[in-house]
């Protein structure tokens, strides 16, 4: 939505998990809500090309800045789907 944000990566296992939560520049600590990423190799395909599952989530459940329950709210799983498009086009790149 072109807005500038920190990430701060607060789970990482290289190739498979990626967690981070989001906070406005120099924030701290973040507002408290996580953003996380799950990746699950799987076996190629017939056409023998790599596939990886992706499970993409979003907690609030640690929010402490109330002026973002709204958003935070509206966050389905739609949007994370859309999210995960997103991802796929980025990858597929």
């Amino acid at each position: 939505m072109g807005a500038v944000r920190e990430n701060h990566v607060v789970e990482f296992e290289e190739g498979r998990l990626l967690a981070w939560t989001p906070s406005d520049p120099g924030r701290t600590p973040p507002p408290g809500h996580l953003w996380r990423w799950e990746l699950q190799p799987l076996a190629p395909d017939r056409h023998d090309t790599a596939r990886t599952a992706v499970r993409h989530t979003y907690d609030w459940t640690h929010l402490v800045d109330e002026h973002r329950f709204d958003r935070a709210r509206a966050t389905t799983s739609e949007r994370l789907r859309g999210s995960l498009d997103r991802l796929a086009a980025a990858a597929e790149q």
